[in-house]
């Protein structure tokens, strides 16, 4: 039905009446709803795009080392930026040659014609977050601000700036892998930064701020509002003087034997403390030795003759009785265990027969793998229980992110799919240090609870954690093994690396050393991954070698243990002999000269010594002696005519070969005939008052020797 044009525009009429009411009462309802319902969240958003909370990042605590030095420490840095917008066009273009000419002298890295170009490119944009300076100081930034346009005030001069915190390390490169690294963005932490950072780290504090003019925040008064609290000082082992020397010879080692890698460490011999410790790896790109990969605690090798010692320990364990004269039959050519023939790289044994001592002297393959296959053939696991027993076979828990599990296998080991690991040359090829897998770390360790009486100390790297003058905690020395073998063993074992250094593998390289040395020489073969021990390096014919040479000094009162390993030299010398061990000698020179012996004796002094060492006599009148008063006596000294005669708390006497070099001996005790026939034949000249013995002597025993010394001696009758 059609509608008449009357009625039909009408109806259109109250069409958008109707239309307009709904819309009205819509937007009286939201209305409504704005102004009660939303109110607090509308709020809530306004107030959170006005106010925000800050982060007050917290400094890190230093890393210190023993002797109270910066190692690693957190410093204020600031990246600067540029808002053209909040500053006047006007001061800019007036001011803007001035402030280039004084950035040029601020960063010269641009001059004030590039500068300006550089500014210009930021005005053209109008950027208002323009990067201008990053990771200045905080003196170059007070400089900066001083500056014309900067100087405007907080509002006016359109800086905007950064802080952040930056660890920096005082002594650059020293103990750098060691004092490591840690990011808490990235979770990457390594070294001690890593190990102690949750008392390094410190707690961040909160700080509500509101946003006023040209985007910048100004702090609020808030009940949530925290303070940082900044990270606690975490106290070293190292010691810098020592840690400089340590990784210098270190460095020369390598530079001169063109190797690959190497590490060296210094061990406080009573506390296990580790005074300095160094590990260098050769960047080819550069050709310099660098610190990219912690050779000490990571690097898992096969050890050569340094681990003879641990199975000496081993045999000590097993037979008391074993003395150091028992004769060793190693026969005049190789030796064959199963289908593996074994040979030593030099013939030293009369007739085919050596002693214990000679075995570790003069480091006999033949000979180890003789007295161990002799005394576990039947029982292997007898032999790898005394490993096990030394803690060979495990991480020192250092704590240190990256320390390798050594391995040292067991007859009952078995690989995945069921078949065995040990084979019939296992038990011979391990005792001369192939075939067992351990870390610089841990064999000093175990050299170093030789030197000191058979204690074996847990390696240390900090002492103290503190805030302000407060010690939050302590690391005390940690005893891992009260006693590795009796003291009697313990004995044998410092005569077996005294004779080294005196007779042995290392007799060239300390003969003429000014500190007494105990050690042991290793040299074992290079296991390519692919090639094996077949392995020759391109371009010098012949295979490579890894060389160690650990010990102790001084050996009449041992302070410090050191190793030195090296890895893959290319050098002309390839045996730890003439590798590694000139290397120790240098750490041992430099740390005895500036530790031990820095005091001046003067011959015509008021002040006498009494000297406080073993005392020094002829072997046969010991020998004499002992025996005219029934002592019963353990004979250590296989070669020599001047030794000493020792007891220990148990009341066990022992005849010790005298270490006659380049330190003034301990006359104490002697007859005037025979001290003066010694330091005579030693370079001195000699003086004395009074008869019979002598009981004082004017230069302290133990001194390094310097050339034509004037000795006093004061004898009386007794």
């Amino acid at each position: 039905m059609k509608l008449d044009p009357r009625t039909e525009t009408l109806w259109k009429t109250y069409l958008v009446y109707l239309l307009v009411l709904v819309v009205a009462v819509a937007i009286i309802a939201k209305i409504i709803v704005v102004q009660t319902k939303d109110n607090s969240q509308l709020l809530k958003e306004a107030e959170e795009r006005e106010y925000r909370v800050r982060t007050i990042e917290a400094s890190r605590g230093n890393l210190i080392s023993s002797d109270g030095q910066l190692m690693a420490t957190s410093i204020p840095r600031y990246d600067v930026y540029f808002d053209y917008k909040a500053v006047d066009s006007v001061v800019l273009a007036n001011n803007i040659d001035s402030l280039c000419r004084q950035m040029a002298r601020l960063l010269p890295k641009r001059n004030p014609a590039q500068w300006k170009e550089f500014f210009g490119v930021g005005i053209s944009k109008g950027n208002r977050h323009y990067k201008i300076a990053l990771n200045i100081t905080q003196a170059e930034l007070r400089e900066m601000q001083q500056f014309v346009i900067f100087n405007r005030g907080v509002y006016k001069n359109g800086l905007v700036i950064e802080k952040k915190v930056r660890r920096e390390h005082p002594f650059k490169d020293l103990a750098s892998l060691m004092l490591g690294m840690a990011n808490e963005e990235k979770g990457y932490y390594f070294g001690l930064e890593g190990a102690f950072n949750e008392y390094l780290k410190g707690e961040n504090g909160r700080q509500l701020v509101r946003r006023i003019h040209h985007g910048n925040w100004m702090p609020v008064d808030s009940e949530d509002n925290t303070d940082a609290r900044n990270g606690n000082d975490v106290i070293t082992t190292f010691d810098i003087k020592l840690q400089d020397i340590v990784e210098s010879a270190l460095n020369n080692t390598l530079v001169t034997n063109k190797a690959e890698q190497g590490c060296a460490i210094l061990m406080d011999v009573e506390t296990g403390y580790i005074k300095a410790l160094a590990n260098l790896s050769l960047n080819h790109e550069t050709g310099k030795y660098e610190e990219s990969y912690n050779v000490a605690l990571a690097e898992r090798y096969e050890p050569g003759s340094v681990f003879k010692i641990a199975s000496m320990v081993v045999l000590l364990n097993h037979n008391e009785k074993m003395q150091l004269t028992d004769l060793v039959n190693i026969g005049s050519g190789p030796i064959k265990f199963s289908n593996r023939t074994m040979k030593d790289d030099h013939s030293f044994a009369k007739g085919g027969v050596c002693t214990v001592q000679e075995v570790i002297e003069q480091s006999s393959n033949k000979g180890t793998a003789v007295l161990v296959t002799k005394a576990f053939a039947a029982h292997p696991e007898k032999y790898v229980d005394g490993l096990y027993a030394l803690g060979l076979n495990k991480k020192i828990g250092t704590g240190i992110t990256g320390e390798a599990q050594p391995v040292i296998k067991h007859p009952n080991d078995k690989t995945k799919d069921g078949r065995k690991l040990w084979s019939n040359v296992s038990l011979p090829w391990m005792s001369i240090g192939y075939e067992v897998n351990v870390t610089p770390l841990q064999l000093i360790t175990l050299y170093n609870a030789i030197a000191n009486g058979g204690r074996m100390m847990k390696p240390q790297f900090v002492t103290e954690v503190r805030r302000a003058d407060e010690t939050i905690k302590k690391f005390d020395p940690v005893v891992i093994n009260e006693q590795i073998a009796s003291p009697e063993a313990i004995k044998k074992l410092q005569t077996m690396l005294e004779g080294v250094v005196i007779r042995g593998t290392a007799r060239r390289q300390f003969q003429d050393c000014v500190v007494s040395v105990a050690g042991k020489t290793g040299t074992a073969q290079y296991y390519d991954k692919v090639q094996g021990y077949a392995y020759h390096e391109p371009g010098i014919g012949r295979k490579l070698y890894n060389t160690t040479f650990v010990g102790y000094f001084p050996t009449d009162k041992p302070r410090y243990s050191c190793i030195v390993m090296v890895s893959r030299a290319r050098g002309a010398k390839w045996a730890a002999g003439g590798v590694s061990a000139p290397g120790f000698r240098e750490i041992a020179e430099k740390v005895y000269a500036m530790r031990i012996g820095t005091v001046e004796d003067d011959a015509d002094s008021t002040v006498r010594r009494t000297a406080t060492s073993p005392v020094i006599v002829r072997h046969d009148k010991a020998t004499q002696y002992l025996n005219s008063i029934g002592q019963s006596y353990d004979d250590l000294a296989i070669n020599g005519d001047w030794v000493t005669v020792e007891s220990n708390e148990a009341g066990a006497t022992y005849i010790r070969e005298a270490r006659i070099g380049n330190t003034v001996p301990n006359v104490v005790g002697m007859d005037l005939t025979d001290a003066v026939y010694l330091l005579e034949n030693m370079g001195f000249h000699t003086t004395f008052t009074g008869q019979g013995t002598v009981v004082e002597q004017s230069l302290h025993a133990g001194d390094t020797i310097r050339p034509n010394r004037t000795i006093h001696l004061t004898l009386e009758r007794r």
